[in-house]
């Protein structure tokens, strides 16, 4: 079975420590899109990182391997029917573009909240959708992300809207179908030139290295 620990996470789980020191951007970089026309714009303002334009992202510059993770985020449309597209990946190969798992963020859905549009806000890019649409466009939510071995799970305001374990075999590259589970960057994305969003309150805990097994 599962960790139980999966099931008791709580809005906010114990022992998380700072990824984002709330006044500048030491332990992250950026990394841009060769496609851009303009690099993202990364600041810091009242204790949020704040973006805008893109391609690109912004990553640690440590690396995670298992880990609850945990941040609030808020998506700013700057015109009317626009839901921004970004997304928290994890595990990547640093200074790769968008390399790793990748929780979604996208706030649209077609016709109810359990129908959302290209995975949804937690889904699990490319390979599970969210369970529901939770967060809205303009307001801060918090996501919350759990990785242990091929487990993955995502929660949005404490509700649970991803659970998936990869059955790929173990490899380097997700989009190849192969699972990562060795260490990687964390990076927020800038999906395009539209892109506007906040970041605040990154927070993490790693979890206890997992046994010979690896996979679970």
């Amino acid at each position: 079975g599962h960790p139980v620990a999966f099931r008791n996470i709580k809005l906010r789980p114990l022992n998380l420590q700072p990824l984002f020191n709330g006044r500048d951007l030491s332990g992250w970089r950026p990394v841009d899109s060769p496609r851009a026309k303009e690099p993202p714009r990364w600041t810091v303002r009242e204790g949020m990182i704040h973006v805008e334009g893109g391609p690109g992202h912004l990553e640690t510059e440590s690396l995670f391997q298992d880990f609850v993770l945990q941040l609030d985020i808020r998506t700013n449309p700057q015109q009317p029917d626009h839901h921004p597209n970004s997304g928290v990946f994890f595990r990547g190969r640093p200074g790769e573009l968008w390399s790793g798992y990748e929780a979604q963020i996208r706030n649209e859905y077609k016709d109810d909240p359990s129908n959302p549009v290209d995975y949804g806000t937690g889904g699990i890019y490319r390979n599970q959708a969210a369970r529901r649409i939770i967060a809205q466009d303009g307001e801060f939510f918090t996501m919350t992300v759990v990785a242990r071995g091929r487990h993955l799970a995502t929660w949005v305001n404490g509700f649970p809207v991803a659970d998936w374990e990869d059955p790929n075999p173990v490899g380097t590259n997700v989009r190849k179908k192969e699972a990562v589970l060795e260490p990687g960057t964390i990076s927020l994305q800038a999906h395009d030139p539209t892109t506007n969003l906040d970041f605040k309150r990154i927070r993490i805990a790693p979890l206890p290295e997992r046994g010979p097994d690896k996979g679970r």
